[in-house]
């Protein structure tokens, strides 16, 4: 399972520098609505990012696990409300990223119980 985490990161990450390379297209006079549309790609980025690092060290580091997971609800919330407002037939990358925010919001949670059950079973408590 650890290794689909990784890969979902990593699309996710593909996927937000492919919506940022669509941002001269989105607005060719690179304005205010360009700025959000790339901010938009930049927010994938480090959002799978984070992902990664807590893969890696979601053990250690606690506080990566947690921001992960707040991270990828907002990731959620913000694609749901943009499935909202556009036709999803002609926008299906809209459904791409529901895919993948709903894997992260599933690998995490299934991984963390994974590893608390792991944990449980080392130290007999």
């Amino acid at each position: 399972m650890r290794r689909i985490d990784v890969v979902v990161g990593w699309l996710l990450i593909v996927f937000g520098a492919a919506h940022l390379s669509f941002t001269r297209k989105f607005d060719p006079s690179l304005g205010m609505n360009a700025v959000w549309f790339a901010s938009g790609g930049l927010l994938m980025i480090a959002i799978g990012a984070l992902n990664l690092l807590r893969v890696a060290y979601a053990t250690v580091a606690k506080g990566v696990y947690i921001v992960s997971v707040i991270a990828n609800v907002v990731l959620m919330l913000l694609m749901l409300f943009i499935a909202a407002q556009v036709p999803l037939r002609s926008n299906p990358q809209v459904i791409a990223g529901l895919i993948l925010a709903g894997l992260l919001i599933a690998l995490s949670v299934l991984r963390r119980s994974g590893h608390a059950q792991a944990h449980h079973a080392q130290t007999g408590k």
